[in-house]
């Protein structure tokens, strides 16, 4: 006989996702500004199943771009990864098709917090867990995706990760013929996965991925408190890759070890653009 649930415990909103079977999450979207040094068990992810027959067989039409969604844990060189696919298609002479690549960040596509969240943060109360499915706007990126897959004009918001705000939005001013989408979580959603043409996932090991965290909390503000730090990410962070962000590998097309320093694996992506005919 299953156990009576706990009157005591609130039972959080289920996470939408076929990568895990947490429900409700172990790891929630708010938590407290202070850690009690303990995390909930984590779930263990269901057995791999079948990508989508759209994303893996149906024809590209030749005016459509090409997408491109690249995972992976926090620190493991998604940005950079993109910056060097395109710096390798124009070192191997194909200057025009690497001006119409377009970057999105899914850091960009963070929901804004509502009034009641904005002031928890305000008040020191609680914090956002960025890393949670539910800090990011799917939906949106989806319809952007689909925009530029139609050939149709599109604007991207812009994030401010200090603030938790938007601060704007940008226009796709180019043509693209190449889609470059980096994020924790960009392999996380369905909807998303089947817009892509290729899925990647940068799998780096954790010691690695931490210190670039570090290092790159340092370079921002150098009296970032190091113990909170480390407990946010013991306690937050580390399970939120777990639970979330580490299901994704299995929907990759290419797994990348070593993440953005892997130069064999960059210059075979990029030459996998050209053999597609990106370049008119």
């Amino acid at each position: 006989m299953s156990a009576a649930p706990n009157p005591t415990r609130p039972q959080r909103p289920k996470v939408r996702s076929d990568c895990v079977i947490s429900s409700p999450a172990a790891v929630p979207f708010r938590v407290p500004a202070s850690f009690s040094g303990s995390s909930t068990p984590l779930a263990t992810p269901r057995s791999a199943g079948a990508r989508s027959s759209a994303s893996l067989h149906a024809q590209r039409n030749p005016g459509r771009p090409m997408f491109i969604g690249i995972g992976g844990g926090r620190g493991s060189g998604k940005e950079h990864t993109c910056r060097n696919i395109i710096d390798t298609l124009r070192r191997l002479g194909h200057a025009e098709l690497a001006d119409r690549v377009v970057h999105l960040h899914l850091d960009d596509f963070h929901r804004v917090p509502s009034a009641a969240e904005l002031e928890q943060l305000r008040l020191g109360n609680e914090q956002i867990n960025l890393d949670h499915p539910e800090s990011f706007d799917f939906e949106l990126l989806h319809g952007v995706l689909g925009k530029l897959g139609a050939g149709e004009h599109a604007e991207v918001p812009v994030w401010d990760r200090g603030s938790l705000e938007r601060t704007g939005w940008r226009a796709i001013e180019c043509s693209p013929r190449v889609v470059l989408v980096e994020g924790t979580l960009v392999l996380f959603g369905r909807e998303v996965r089947e817009c892509l043409d290729m899925q990647v996932f940068l799998d780096v090991d954790s010691d690695t991925r931490l210190g670039r965290q570090v290092r790159a909390a340092i370079e921002a503000d150098a009296q970032v408190d190091l113990k909170r730090f480390l407990d946010r990410y013991l306690f937050v962070a580390k399970p939120s890759f777990e639970e979330f962000v580490w299901p994704t590998k299995r929907w990759a097309d290419v797994i990348i070890p070593k993440g953005d320093r892997n130069g064999v694996a960059i210059e075979l992506i990029a030459q996998r653009l050209i053999d597609l005919g990106q370049d008119p």
